[in-house]
């Protein structure tokens, strides 16, 4: 065991943490990667996001958290639902995770959809999904934290695709 704690980099509690180090240390931790949707008057909202867990099964719930600078939190705000995609590890899913890191306004254009049981689009070729209104919301940090109830789910066969030390990976070797 000794070895293991000697590899790893730490700061003293008292200091702080380095925004550096915290993102690197997070980025250990590997995570599935989602396109959070929303829509408001019609008009199509979204973002990438790897901050994203089940919360509750009774009642059904789910966390996200979108920086204070995401466009899409501010239309979370506006729309009071949201639909979380889950990215399968394909051609398709590393497609729509380019297309929704960057804060191009075409996204939609390049990405067929169709508006799920609460208005927010659900992406074709997702391998999951979850359709939330917002139940409550936090500010905390340089995020917001939503919690969604889910009023449907769905998932289709297939692997994730995982976001790992600040990329995207595959889950087979």
């Amino acid at each position: 065991m000794s070895n293991v704690s000697e590899s790893l980099r730490s700061v003293p509690s008292d200091a702080g943490v380095d925004p550096r180090i915290l993102r690197e240390v997070a980025g250990t931790f590997a995570t599935g990667i989602t396109i959070i949707t929303c829509a408001v008057d019609g008009v199509p909202h979204g973002c990438a996001a790897n901050a994203v867990m089940s919360l509750s099964l009774q009642p059904p719930l789910m966390l996200i958290s979108l920086a204070e600078t995401s466009r899409t939190r501010v239309a979370i705000e506006r729309s009071g639902s949201f639909a979380i995609n889950i990215l399968s590890d394909d051609e398709r899913g590393r497609e729509l995770c380019s297309t929704f890191s960057g804060r191009a306004d075409d996204k939609f254009q390049r990405s067929p959809f169709r508006s799920g049981c609460l208005g927010s689009p659900v992406l074709e070729g997702s391998l999951g999904r979850f359709e939330c209104s917002v139940e409550d919301s936090h500010v905390t940090g340089d995020h917001t934290i939503f919690i969604g109830r889910v009023h449907r789910a769905a998932h289709a066969d297939g692997d994730p695709l995982v976001f790992f030390r600040g990329r995207s990976r595959s889950l087979a070797a």
